[in-house]
């Protein structure tokens, strides 16, 4: 479960605690799906989780699977304007509202993060980001 969202031209982008799988990686933020929910549902939770803000689920806007075969949906999701993401350190060490432009120069990133950008770019993936790319 991947949540998707969006502040003016920016994309909310975590980097993930030293005590996670991939520690230190830039990645949108998200997780696992637990027996009984809804896609929905878990958005909600692990937002809660990782970043300490509620949001709404808009809709789904892509799936993916890892080289590692980890089945992942991606949830575009309404956050508060007012609303400012706090970090869990257990789980995220910062938040950060990235540029498209921002996301390629960075280094230490998931892979699936520049995957899911260049796949916007080439209008694979309907994203409501009013950005050139």
């Amino acid at each position: 479960m991947i949540g998707v969202m969006f502040r003016e031209d920016r994309l909310l982008i975590i980097r993930r605690s030293m005590t996670v799988n991939a520690p230190g990686k830039l990645c949108l933020p998200g997780g696992g799906i637990e027996a009984g929910e809804t896609e929905e549902e878990a958005l909600i939770r692990e937002m809660q989780e990782e970043i300490l803000v509620d949001v709404e689920p808009v809709r789904l806007c892509h799936r993916s699977v890892t080289p590692w075969g980890t089945r992942l949906a991606w949830w575009i999701a309404n956050i508060n304007d007012e609303a400012e993401p706090v970090p869990n350190p257990e789980e995220v060490s910062e938040i950060h509202w990235m540029t498209p432009d921002d996301i390629a120069k960075a280094s230490n990133v998931l892979p699936s993060l520049p995957e899911f950008i260049s796949q916007w770019r080439a209008g694979q993936i309907d994203l409501p980001w009013n950005v050139s790319g």
